[in-house]
């Protein structure tokens, strides 16, 4: 049983678990800060990183399952390794991620941090390889992740000693979670023996297959299989700046609007133009069999809000002067959807995902809502859960004497033999509905204003 469609109900909140499975009073402090990138939904579940912070000193990754209403940490990254960004992300089979950060760890020289990388593939059930640091010092690049069936495998071109270019070096191949030592390819392989090369990325183009690099040559871009072979006509070198490498694994900054994308064949494409009169802001990608595909927002340069885009779609989601949150598809205008209470009033700016019921909106908190296609509310609070959310711990005994209360009086009067005399029967009978209605009537002017 839900209110009446005129009056929206509150916001859905996220029950918060540790990784050994123990209650949080709420959300991790450090998650969804990470702007390099906020959200990866992975068939109806999305994954967070969160930065360290007192709460969380290492920092982690977080799993959301709004549909199930419960988040929970995966197992702490350690201290030594901590957090700072996301370098790297890469949806795998079975539901695997292969994650790629860099972390700020500390050397044995009093106040010494150096930046190294990280590498370690998540499942629903927490690690399934923990994070390792990747060879190479501060400096080492991430040229790309793959998958060779369902180990990950991760390129980088390490930075050693002094040298911390990293333009120069060779590209070491490391699979994830595997003692022997990293295979690597050397610097004049990746550039056909030519001397001024740089190597920019790398990735695998399908099942099966090896690994291709992305490689400066000669002022234009050229692509290198592993075995040495490479194309004859390069790309012009300009692009660079503006390739989108998601099918590597390699994620952009939010506000750095890709001009072309890296296809999994190989070719390199225009990318869609950003919409005249808005801005990008930072969005969740999709994990679409094992590459990544966004699901732009953006903020308008004239209004308040945020435009949501996917699948040829766009909605508007927008809080009203009333605390209310409005969702708006298409040209239509935006239709109350839900109260805005609690710590939930940010969630018109939160994140618009695929979900199997339709669409969920949400923060990286776990506020969420359930939507229809269409934009309508999909998951309303029933009336028991609203009044819980009123701050009253009375309202819902009051609600269930008010309909409760007449027949559980009338049991006892309807019973054979009492009272024992038959006059006396109506009296009974109308004293306590009359005393119910004396009590009710009260508790139904009170429980108004709290179902409204």
């Amino acid at each position: 049983m839900t209110l009446w469609p005129q009056h929206p109900t509150g916001v859905r909140q996220s029950r918060w678990w540790d990784a050994a499975g123990q209650p949080l009073v709420a959300a991790p402090q450090g998650c969804g800060r990470d702007a390099r990138f906020p959200l990866l939904v992975h068939d109806s579940r999305v994954w967070i990183p969160c930065t360290a912070t007192p709460d969380l000193p290492g920092g982690g990754f977080a799993l959301l399952q709004p549909a199930r209403g419960e988040a929970r940490l995966l197992a702490p990254l350690p201290d030594r390794l901590s957090l700072d960004r996301v370098e790297g992300l890469l949806p795998g089979p079975g539901g695997l991620v292969g994650i790629v950060y860099r972390a700020s760890t500390r050397t044995p020289t009093p106040g010494g941090v150096v930046e190294v990388l990280v590498a370690g593939v998540a499942g629903t059930k927490g690690w399934q390889e923990p994070p390792q640091r990747l060879p190479g010092g501060a400096g080492s690049r991430l040229l790309g992740m793959g998958w060779s069936g369902s180990r990950l495998e991760v390129a980088l071109a390490p930075a050693r000693g002094e040298d911390t270019r990293a333009e120069a070096a060779d590209a070491v191949l490391v699979q994830v979670g595997d003692t022997e030592l990293p295979r690597t390819v050397t610097r004049e392989e990746m550039c056909l023996h030519r001397t001024e090369c740089v190597v920019h990325a790398a990735f695998r183009m399908g099942w099966g297959q090896g690994w291709r690099f992305l490689v400066e040559d000669g002022g234009a871009l050229r692509q290198v299989e592993e075995s040495g072979v490479g194309e004859a006509e390069g790309q012009p070198l300009q692009l660079l700046s503006g390739l989108d490498l998601r099918v590597a694994g390699r994620l952009r900054p939010p506000r750095t609007p890709a001009t072309h994308r890296l296809e999994p064949d190989g070719s390199i494409l225009p990318a869609e133009p950003l919409p005249v009169g808005l801005r990008l802001l930072p969005a969740p990608v999709v994990a679409d069999g094992t590459r990544l595909v966004p699901l732009p927002r953006f903020l308008p340069e004239q209004g308040s809000g945020v435009l949501h885009e996917w699948r040829g779609q766009r909605w508007h989601t927008v809080a009203d002067t009333e605390g209310t949150l409005r969702v708006g598809g298409g040209t239509g205008a935006p239709a109350a959807v839900a109260r805005l209470e609690g710590r939930c009033p940010t969630l018109p700016l939160g994140y618009l995902v695929p979900s199997r019921q339709g669409l969920t909106l949400l923060t990286p908190d776990g506020c969420h809502v359930g939507l229809t296609p269409s934009g309508q509310r999909e998951d309303p609070l029933g009336l028991l859960e609203h009044l819980e959310r009123s701050g009253s711990p009375s309202a819902v005994p009051a609600l269930l004497w008010v309909l409760l209360g007449l027949p559980l009086l009338l049991v006892p009067a309807g019973l054979p033999g009492w009272p024992r005399t038959a006059q006396r029967r109506p009296l009974v009978r109308a004293l306590l509905a009359s005393s119910y209605l004396g009590s009710s009537l009260p508790l139904m002017l009170w429980l108004r204003p709290l179902l409204s």
